[in-house]
């Protein structure tokens, strides 16, 4: 049920709310079902916009964005800026999108919150107050209930970046190994194998990852959570 102005807002309304809520993250294996499964939640609970970004690091300190739910390409386009990704990054409490993209068109009830705590994956909650609510008390009260149900949420945007590629642990081994700078010959000696074998693996990699070179195989492999 959507919150009335003689409500103070609360988005999950009881523990068996949040408990549904940690069943449905817990269930998720595919984009599709986080993009489903945000947009359900917002319905549910009454965000006009809820949405989930995932910060996948790349290569030379840069990210790409992914992100899941209900929003709009104005919201997007704001959730691109260096302000935005630094307070994702940072563990800063929750802070309204308006300000951190310096902008007055986005209206003040608009909020990203960061989220943390789980290895190998920095997100960032966006969402939406209804209107008719005191901003800052309930913006508070989602915070709270979104920092219980954040590890669930990590843990399936984390699942979601696992697709099917088919690359074995030696594989893995070998572009662990190039990420941190080696050489074919310098991994050879700390695998005990043949440089020639490295190779072979790593052609393997760049193929199945459908990339152009080992750089791009490297991004590849670390958005989807394989190295």
């Amino acid at each position: 049920m959507k919150p009335t102005e003689q409500d103070s807002y609360n988005p999950f309304s009881d523990v068996q709310s949040i408990r549904t809520a940690i069943d449905l993250f817990e269930s998720i294996s595919q984009s599709e079902q986080l993009q489903d499964a945000l947009k359900t939640i917002a319905n549910d609970v009454g965000y006009d916009y809820l949405a989930f970004i995932d910060y996948c690091s790349l290569p030379k300190k840069t990210n790409q964005l992914k992100v899941y739910g209900q929003y709009t390409d104005d919201i997007i386009m704001h959730l691109e800026s260096e302000k935005v990704t630094l307070h994702a990054q940072s563990g800063i409490r929750i802070c309204s999108l308006a300000k951190l993209a310096d902008t007055d068109k986005l209206g003040a009830h608009l909020f990203v919150l960061p989220l943390r705590g789980i290895k190998g994956i920095v997100g960032a909650l966006v969402f939406s107050m209804p209107k008719n609510q005191p901003v800052q008390l309930s913006a508070e009260v989602v915070d709270w209930y979104w920092t219980i149900l954040s590890p669930y949420l990590l843990n399936a945007a984390l699942r979601c970046r696992r697709v099917k590629l088919g690359i074995t642990k030696r594989e893995r081994d070998c572009m662990f190994w190039v990420c941190q700078g080696k050489t074919s010959w310098e991994i050879s000696q700390i695998l005990g194998i043949s440089e020639r074998t490295v190779n072979f693996h790593l052609t393997n990699c760049i193929e199945k990852t459908q990339s152009a070179n080992r750089q791009q195989a490297i991004a590849r492999c670390i958005i989807n959570n394989l190295i």
